[in-house]
């Protein structure tokens, strides 16, 4: 594809090329022109003279004739009806006989003058090309005849003077055109590279706008269309860029949402079929031992008790179980929601564990209480779920005998709560897995675990609900979790 400059240039080229060919035309026209113009001056001036001659006679031509034929380089010759040269400014002996020239206005070939061409100058005027044989002279040359035929006028004037004023004329404009001409070129590539600089730019900054590149800016000051158009291409740019923006965000989202619905999808399917599995033992177990009530197999009040007692506590690990599965589907669903609010971290943390004082005494665990008068930002009744789940998991894996330390310490803007439980450490590559729904690293200290491996899941969704950390180290003699909110400040 060709480039608008070399196109300007090209154009340019062609308009000199136009201007030399005019030239050189006008070199060959312009004498053809030029003789019947001065053909058109001595007929002119003949016809004067033709006028003079009729009202004053031949006295009065040389007071008349040397004045306007030397300002205008025109010899003159008069002949009278018999062809005797009565008059002439051309340095011809008075008193010789033109007999080469005769009324009707015919030269012929000899003595000084003759005929070597002839113009047709219109219908009515004709010039010829004589020659001055004694100085080998060429003349342009008129012959006007009186209305009575009396005199007839030749006026004329010498080809070379003709030639020299074509030739002249030709030259000048041959020297001129040569400056002009380089002039030209120079201009037309200055011209076309300012011009064209804009429209390049132009096109580089589209060619970035159509590979969705909008880091650059059109930046061209030429007070005219070009620059309207390079502030149009920004304007666009900047919709086309906000646009695609949007849109980006746009597809975030609904990609969000996609991710959403498999997630939830997902959970739904494993929320079935956990339930479906962890209510698989209590359920068999109950209606084991119903059906050997109902049978009436037993035989004494005791056994019947003992039945009846298996069937409320399996029934109660149920209810349990599925209130933690039902809390655990909202948090990670993301269809929970909590409410932050100030929250007094040790009247909390004591509460929680009074509640469990029956179950501590009776695995005769001893608990130690290290907190600070602390507030932070949170959901009460969530964060109670945390320590109530975590202060379980403490006692579900400490032995008959331990110890339980919970503690608080202010770091910074965050407040670091740490629940430590004598026990067995647990193994490192487990550190993540027992976050998550589910896990149980020891199943058989597990099988009174009425949270069935939940409880931790739910601490991990309400901590980061309420974006703070968690955590589990391996301490001396036993375990440590902890986890970290922020602080409630004014």
């Amino acid at each position: 594809m060709r480039s608008i400059k070399n196109k300007l240039l090209t154009g340019i080229i062609l308009i000199n090329s136009m201007i030399l060919v005019g030239i050189l035309v006008f070199r060959f026209g312009f004498e053809n022109f030029y003789i019947k113009h001065t053909s058109k001056e001595l007929s002119e001036f003949g016809e004067k003279i033709s006028n003079t001659l009729i009202q004053t006679g031949a006295s009065e031509l040389d007071k008349y004739i040397p004045t306007y034929s030397e300002s205008e380089n025109i010899s003159v010759d008069v002949y009278d009806k018999d062809d005797l040269l009565i008059f002439t400014n051309g340095n011809i002996p008075m008193g010789n006989h033109a007999n080469n020239i005769n009324a009707k206005g015919n030269m012929y070939r000899k003595n000084r003058l003759s005929i070597k061409g002839e113009y047709k100058v219109s219908r009515n005027l004709e010039s010829y090309i004589i020659e001055d044989k004694s100085k080998k002279i060429e003349f342009l040359a008129t012959i006007t005849l009186t209305y009575d035929n009396l005199y007839s006028i030749v006026c004329r004037t010498p080809i070379s003077a003709i030639k020299n004023s074509v030739a002249t004329a030709s030259n000048f404009l041959l020297i001129i055109f040569v400056p002009i001409t380089i002039l030209s070129i120079f201009m037309a590539i200055w011209f076309s590279d300012k011009f064209t600089k804009p429209i390049r730019q132009l096109t580089h900054i589209s060619n970035k706008i159509s590979n969705l590149n909008f880091d650059e800016k059109v930046n061209i000051h030429t007070n005219d269309e070009i620059e309207t158009l390079g502030n149009s291409i920004n304007t666009l740019s900047l919709k086309v860029k906000n646009s695609m923006d949007d849109l980006k965000v746009k597809n975030e989202e609904l990609e969000i949402l996609i991710d959403n619905k498999i997630k939830q999808e997902k959970l739904r399917r494993e929320f079935v079929s956990s339930v479906s599995h962890e209510l698989k033992t209590p359920i068999t177990v109950i209606n084991g031992y119903a059906e050997g009530l109902r049978s009436d197999i037993l035989n004494n009040e005791e056994d019947k008790q003992y039945y009846i007692d298996v069937i409320f506590e399996e029934s109660k690990k149920m209810g349990l179980m599925v209130n933690d599965l039902l809390d655990l589907y909202k948090l990670e669903s993301n269809t929970f929601k909590i409410t932050k609010g100030k929250v007094d971290l040790e009247g909390l943390i004591r509460s929680v564990v009074k509640k469990h004082e029956f179950i501590l005494s009776e695995k005769l665990i001893d608990i130690n209480l290290n907190l600070q008068k602390i507030y932070i930002l949170g959901d009460k009744i969530r964060l109670e779920q945390v320590f109530n789940n975590l202060i379980d998991n403490a006692i579900n894996h400490t032995f008959k005998q331990g110890e339980i330390k919970i503690y608080t310490k202010l770091l910074n803007d965050d407040v670091y709560i740490g629940i430590y439980n004598t026990g067995e450490n647990i193994n490192e590559n487990d550190f993540k897995k027992i976050w998550y729904s589910f896990v149980r690293l020891d199943k058989a200290r597990s099988s009174s675990d009425n949270r069935v491996g939940l409880g931790l899941s739910i601490v991990r969704e309400i901590i980061t609900l309420h974006d703070g950390k968690y955590g589990v180290e391996n301490k001396e003699n036993g375990v440590e979790f902890w986890i970290k909110l922020k602080s409630f400040i004014l």
